[in-house]
């Protein structure tokens, strides 16, 4: 079977859109990417979908960057294939962010993919009917070489079963639709449609983890103890994912079954409002095979923090429900803290007791930043959203405005659930945060401590760690808007604004 035919297989068992979806392929113009983008600008009609092109150059290889961006985009024009392109300075950024190149490089361009799809999103007018992940995906040339390298990388740094699972052919707005593919194969079809891909020498360099185990240790591996490593390791990926997905349908009906919202036992609320966390019956968690006990304490702290534990720290948390013991605790990554309390093992957020009164405040700890989707909606750990959105003229501003309801009279004057401002006078991404040392704010007159500013504006010192912030330059920028107290007066629109972000924060309950 032809490479394509088997592309087309492989979409139709392991991908499955439904009709119309926009597929927006990142395609760098090497072989892997420039292939995937061929076949699925062939198999548009088969597949049903709408394809189009995304090329984010990255500024790490000077004029053969520029000339590969250039490439992508005549191929696009020869075929009619939508193309949408953004630069951006990759060594600044990591030099800013104290990155490897690899990780600032990964993090603004999905960035960039992201905003895309909102973009995209709106430009297809794709609203509430939609499916939940949207109708407009992410298509990544990932291909059987980069998953056995994939599952290796995870194998040394150590790992459990949904790491050896490696790369999935779909995972939310995510496809991978070339896996069943090796790069050798992906060359051939190249050759054979007269292709002529670029090539990209960073690539070439052992300079990074992942350089260094495609180039030095895999081939060490297969050359010494198995010729057909690559193919062991995606068959382990592949059973792996079989196994993974099984035990979480099993985990999902027992935490169905066991698991129970924290309240008032810990002083976690007003008439009964949870606290933040969730418990389990000792008894009935220890019952459980060790595989489900594992999955329903990282569920629970992924219901919370939306971040999961390390290995180690699950163990904690088991043999703290194993001796049983009321009063004992473990404190956890994430602001999280386990704790048993009369047969009860539960996970939440840590507190301590406010001074003035008998209540509990919810500590911050360790928290990672969250980008904001713009266009989209961004969903809080605490249950509360962000939306944003975009618009090209004050026309179109006046009626977002409006849109927010009872939201928009505040947009103004940043009174504060709903800004606006001037979206190209932002250090895009913006991302959504708490507080933390060194923060300083604009305040028209000049600038401010964030701790002073919140002194002044008579904001309780054990409500200040739990305020949400929203900041450009991936949430390591300029502070533009503490949702319900001030908008500032970085990027603030005026006159000659061409472009305004409109942001709204929901809360829930």
């Amino acid at each position: 079977m032809d490479l394509l035919k088997c592309f087309e297989k492989n979409w139709q068992e392991n991908i499955v859109l439904p009709e119309g979806t926009v597929v927006l392929a990142a395609c760098s113009g090497g072989i892997d990417s420039l292939a995937m983008l061929d076949m699925l600008d062939m198999l548009q009609e088969v597949l049903g979908i709408r394809v189009a092109a995304a090329h984010f150059e990255h500024g790490i290889r000077g004029k053969d960057s520029l000339e590969d961006a250039e490439f992508v985009r005549e191929f696009c024009r020869d075929r009619g294939i939508e193309f949408y392109g953004e630069s951006a300075d990759v060594p600044g950024e990591a030099a800013r962010a104290g990155e490897s190149l690899e990780m600032a490089a990964r993090r603004l361009r999905y960035a960039f993919l992201r905003r895309l799809t909102g973009e995209l999103s709106e430009k297809y007018a794709m609203g509430e009917n939609w499916e939940k992940q949207g109708r407009v995906v992410i298509a990544t040339a990932h291909h059987r070489d980069d998953q056995a390298e994939t599952v290796l990388m995870h194998l040394i740094r150590g790992t459990g079963l949904r790491g050896l699972g490696g790369i999935r052919c779909r995972q939310g707005d995510l496809v991978r639709p070339l896996l069943f593919a090796s790069k050798r194969e992906l060359a051939e079809y190249c050759r054979q449609r007269r292709l002529e891909p670029r090539h990209d020498a960073t690539n070439d360099q052992a300079d990074c983890f992942r350089n260094k185990l495609r180039l030095e240790l895999l081939p060490l591996l297969a050359r010494e103890y198995n010729p057909a490593l690559g193919d062991a390791l995606c068959q382990l990926a592949d059973l792996a994912q079989a196994d993974e997905d099984y035990l979480e349908q099993q985990a999902e009906k027992l935490w169905q079954e066991l698991a129970v919202k924290a309240g008032k036992e810990f002083g976690g609320g007003q008439a009964g409002k949870p606290l933040g966390g969730f418990g389990f019956n000792l008894s009935k968690i220890l019952s459980q095979p060790l595989a489900m006990q594992r999955r329903l304490v990282q569920q629970a702290a992924f219901e919370v923090s939306g971040c999961r534990l390390s290995y180690v720290q699950v163990q904690a948390v088991l043999q703290l429900a194993q001796k049983g013991r009321t009063g004992t605790r473990a404190q956890l990554s994430f602001g999280l803290v386990a704790e048993i309390s009369y047969n009860f093992l539960y996970i939440i957020k840590k507190t301590i007791p406010f001074s003035e009164n008998h209540g509990t405040m919810n500590i911050v700890g360790e928290f990672e930043k969250i980008f904001l989707r713009v266009p989209g909606i961004t969903c809080l750990p605490d249950g509360s959203r962000i939306t944003a959105e975009l618009a090209g003229d004050r026309q179109q501003l006046e009626a977002l405005l409006r849109s927010a309801a009872d939201h928009a009279g505040n947009a103004c004057n940043g009174g504060c659930m709903a800004v606006y401002g001037d979206w190209d006078k932002c250090n895009q991404p913006l991302a959504v945060r708490h507080r933390k040392n060194g923060d300083r704010v604009s305040i028209g007159s000049g600038h401010k401590k964030l701790k002073d500013f919140l002194i002044d504006s008579r904001i309780p010192r054990q409500q200040r760690d739990a305020l949400w912030l929203v900041a450009d330059g991936g949430g390591d920028g300029s502070i533009l808007w503490l949702p319900g107290i001030r908008r500032f007066a970085e990027a603030a629109a005026d006159e000659g604004t061409r472009k305004f972000f409109v942001l709204r924060m929901i809360n829930e309950g």
